[in-house]
This record gives C-alpha cells, sequence and structure tokens, in this order.
C-alpha cells in the first residue's frame, strides 16, 4: 500500500499517517452497527473521514469539535471524492502537536505584508484619508494583529492564515491598475476603500483549529461589521468631509455587488463598481488557484465538482512541461 505525504495527494488505498483536527463528527448507524462521520482538517486541507472501529459508540461521547486526533487511515472513494477510511485513531498528546500547526498557512510572511501595505498607504496623499487609514491599521495594534494573521473566508478563497492580507493587498493593486484606464476615477477614494472592504471579517471569523464564523459573523455579516468600525473610526476625526466618509462608507457596503450577495445596496459610483469586480476577480480566481494546487497531484484531468461555482475545473494545461 503506497503511502500518502499528505492528504493534498493521497490515492485510493493511500495509507496515511498524520494529525488532524476535528472539524465536525457525528456519530451514524448502518444496519445497526454504529460509525463516526468526521471532517478532518490539517495545514494542508481537509477531508471527509469514516471510522468503523468496535469502538465508534465509546468515542463518540470522548471526541469533541477542535479535538486534535492521531489517524492511520487510508484513501477512498466516494461518488467521484476522495474520503479517508479511519483505521486508528486516538486524541493527540499536548506536547505531540499544536493548533497552529494545523492552520492551513499563506505564502507571505506578516512582516512581508505589512510593508506592501504601508508602502500602499503612502501613496494616499489625502489628509482625511491617510489619517483614518494610519488610524485604523496602525493605532488599533489589537485589529492590527488580527488583521495580519486572520484568513479571508472560512472555506473558499484565502482560507489560510494571512489570506485577509493577502486578498486585501491583491484587491488593492487590481483597484489600482484599473483606476489608470478610466479618467474620472478618484484612485486615492479607490484605494482607501479597496484596503477597507474587507475589515469586518476580522469580528467575523473566529480560529480554534480551524476557521469559522463567530456568532456575531453570523449575525451581522463582515460588510456591515466594517462600516460600523469605519464609522466609529472617522467619528474620532475632526471634521470629517461627511461626503468623503459617505462614499467611503457606501464603497464597503456595495463591493458584493447586489443584495443576494450580501450588500444591502448596489455599486453607485465609478469606484464601487471597479472595486466590486476587483474583489470577485481576486475571490473567484484564487479559488481557482487553491482547486489546481490541491487536486493537481491526483493526475486527473478535471478536478472535483466545485459546488460553490457549479463546475469541474480542467487541470491538464497546468502540469509541468505543457
Amino acid at each position: 500500500m503506497a503511502k500518502a505525504k499528505h492528504i493534498r495527494n493521497i490515492e485510493v488505498g493511500g495509507a496515511i499517517t498524520d494529525f488532524f483536527v476535528v472539524r465536525w463528527f457525528e456519530l451514524r448507524h448502518h444496519d445497526g452497527k454504529p460509525y463516526l462521520m468526521l471532517e478532518l482538517g490539517c495545514s494542508r486541507g481537509r477531508i471527509k473521514a469514516t471510522y468503523w472501529g468496535e469502538d465508534a459508540n465509546e468515542l463518540a461521547s470522548k471526541i469533541t469539535d477542535g479535538d486534535i486526533l492521531k489517524i492511520q487511515g487510508h484513501g477512498t472513494d466516494y461518488k467521484g471524492q476522495r474520503w479517508l477510511k479511519i483505521e486508528r485513531l486516538r486524541k493527540a498528546k499536548k506536547d505531540e502537536i499544536s493548533y497552529e500547526k494545523l492552520l492551513p498557512r499563506g505564502r507571505y510572511s506578516p512582516k512581508v505584508l505589512w510593508t506592501r501595505l504601508k508602502k500602499l498607504i503612502g501613496t494616499i496623499k489625502n489628509p482625511q484619508m491617510q489619517e483614518l487609514l494610519h488610524n485604523i491599521f496602525e493605532t488599533d495594534r489589537e485589529f492590527a494583529k488580527k488583521f495580519a494573521t486572520y484568513p479571508a473566508a472560512k472555506l473558499w478563497h484565502g482560507a489560510y492564515t494571512t489570506g485577509l492580507m493577502e486578498h486585501t493587498l491583491r484587491v488593492a493593486k487590481l483597484c489600482d491598475v484599473a483606476s489608470t484606464f478610466y479618467p474620472d476615477c478618484r484612485r486615492e477614494l479607490l484605494i482607501t476603500g479597496a484596503l477597507l472592504h474587507d475589515i469586518g471579517k476580522v469580528d467575523e471569523i473566529t480560529i480554534s483549529g480551524f476557521f469559522d464564523y463567530s456568532p456575531k459573523g453570523r449575525l451581522i455579516g463582515h460588510i456591515a461589521l466594517g462600516a460600523i468600525k469605519v464609522q466609529n473610526a472617522i467619528e474620532k476625526i475632526k471634521n470629517f468631509s461627511p461626503e468623503i466618509a459617505d462614499e467611503i462608507l457606501h464603497l464597503i457596503l456595495s463591493h458584493h455587488g447586489s443584495g443576494e450577495m450580501g450588500s444591502p445596496v448596489p455599486p453607485k459610483t465609478l469606484e464601487a463598481m471597479i472595486l466590486h469586480h476587483s474583489d470577485m476577480l481576486d475571490a473567484q480566481s484564487e479559488g481557482i488557484q487553491h482547486i489546481i494546487e490541491r487536486d493537481m497531484p491526483r493526475g486527473e484531468n478535471f478536478s472535483e465538482y466545485i459546488k460553490i461555482l457549479g463546475r469541474f475545473i480542467y487541470l491538464e494545461g497546468y502540469r509541468d512541461g505543457d
């Protein structure tokens, strides 16, 4: 039985022994026999798994969401998707592995990303916008620490540490380039909105061995949370222009494009339209990039079915030598 290095390239029958965090689990029954259904996660991704051991019923009372398990199993196929059939499992000992090592990681260090962010803020000459950005990103140390390490989403694009900051910088860069194409585009307003558009995700998402939504995130959502944070920051700046404030808030509130996608208002300015499409471009492109990296090792022409996009992604053209 071939041994897989990690879940990203596990094949049917491929053996694996590794540490995983339990994202969720259920005790189920088939023909009267109890078994465990789990979703497991690690720094390389996530995978669904089953455990049919005689002690499944006993283990169900001992395992909780967020536990770290050491698992031995092998890859199997279920309806065209890779699963893990667990042969042995136990809870990890305290000194064996930390939650941080099980979280997906980004390509760049927070230090590198902060340098890029500060450089971009330095291009904003409008004193009110510059003060707003400085107060949010540099004065609020607790927020800054979270912004540098949080993901951009729970599962789709940027679902790794530093993902939020990487996504924000890519969106801002796309906006910066787009601003040169349209004479009436107010670049500084656009870049300010781009840097602020997702700051509510710091309050929307939680990190506890895996990424999830906070109660506040589910009840209010990152768009409203971000707008509230920016409004509070604006109120602390003396004589901040009400017109500029309204336009910055509009950029945040409209960046998902429509009510169906979570925005309370659609884009109604040139800058808001550019930001919306830049955000969508990066979210979908980065999400597909993740699918390519995840599914390429399996050697198939197409990815697994991507529910959020409603399609398979063609992989063959990305192989080395093509």
